[in-house]
């Protein structure tokens, strides 16, 4: 009897918003992260590892902790955009180097008159 509320409460626990989300994906009522090993364990079930829907964990190390990890998770899905968004990032910062961190044009009213040499 215990096993079957166990069952019936990570069920509800998972309950997600009809399919006409505004992406097409479904959404889950809490995000991944506050969610138990065994609720993502029920989510992950009969699905494969490479599903965009499929929940995965990491541990991130605390900055000013030696041993304070972080428990973050996400699906394949917002991984993704994570690591696409981290890549983008850094492509930009790489062209603003480049560029020498400036802008091409001076704000008006700013600009001190030009000097020619006679």
């Amino acid at each position: 009897m215990r096993t079957a509320t166990l069952c019936l409460a990570i069920i509800v626990g998972l309950a997600v918003v009809p399919a006409g989300a505004s992406d097409g994906e479904p959404r889950l009522a809490r995000a991944p992260s506050d969610m138990s090993g065994a609720e993502i364990d029920a989510y992950n079930e009969g699905r494969m590892t490479s599903d965009a829907d499929y929940i995965r964990c990491r541990r991130i190390e605390q900055i000013g902790s030696l041993v304070k990890k972080l428990r973050v998770c996400n699906t394949n899905a917002e991984w993704k955009r994570i690591v696409d968004k981290g890549n983008q990032d850094a492509r930009d910062s790489m062209e603003t180097l480049a560029r020498g961190w400036s802008n091409s044009q001076e704000p008006a009213g700013t600009t001190m008159p030009e000097i020619r040499p006679q």
